[in-house]
């Protein structure tokens, strides 16, 4: 289905977010009025909510991290090491492809400060499970970490893409996604 099809349920502000991240990703120039046709709602109920293009995207990035932060801290990863978290963690990021996408493309030159600051402690729980990983040789060491969480989060999105294309099914692209990732990372 494509995003400028889509409809959110009145008054659904996260499914309007969705909706609004979907089109920003497929198109960085759309306009407000291409988001709230998208959405489908007037474009005096978008403005209302979101007077302008710099608070729609503030927005959106406040909701991304905010699930992203959810997904991280639902995935149980606190205190683990092992391959099932690495599984879970991945589980938890696929179904967010388009929130990670969004705050990899908007986030240096759109988002406010304190939201800026989110983002850049967003990775400390899955780099200490990185490490975790690395120390108990369940992916090798060696390779340095913020290269591992890069892989990590573009493994989520390009499983989350593959779903959305109808190439991959949603139950199998965890799976798929880790067994990547270890294949590529796993001990030598």
């Amino acid at each position: 289905m494509s995003v400028h099809s889509r409809r959110s349920p009145r008054g659904d502000q996260r499914a309007m977010l969705d909706i609004a991240a979907e089109v920003l990703i497929a198109d960085p120039r759309a306009s407000l009025a291409d988001v709230a046709a998208a959405a489908g709602v007037g474009r005096t109920t978008l403005h209302k909510r979101y007077p302008t293009r710099e608070a729609l995207l503030i927005a959106i990035g406040r909701d991304s991290m905010d699930r992203i932060e959810e997904a991280i801290a639902g995935a149980d990863i606190a205190n683990s090491a092992d391959a099932a978290a690495l599984r879970r963690l991945l589980g938890a990021l696929i179904p967010l492809g388009p929130r990670l996408t969004f705050l990899i493309r908007h986030a240096a030159d759109e988002l406010d400060d304190a939201l800026m600051s989110r983002v850049e402690t967003l990775d400390v729980p899955v780099e200490d499970l990185i490490l975790r990983a690395q120390k108990e040789q369940t992916i090798r060491s060696g390779v340095p970490v913020w290269w591992v969480v890069s892989i990590l989060y573009s493994l989520a999105y390009s499983a989350w893409e593959a779903v959305a294309a109808g190439r991959l099914a949603v139950l199998d692209a965890p799976a798929l996604a880790f067994d990547t990732l270890i294949s590529g990372i796993g001990p030598s």
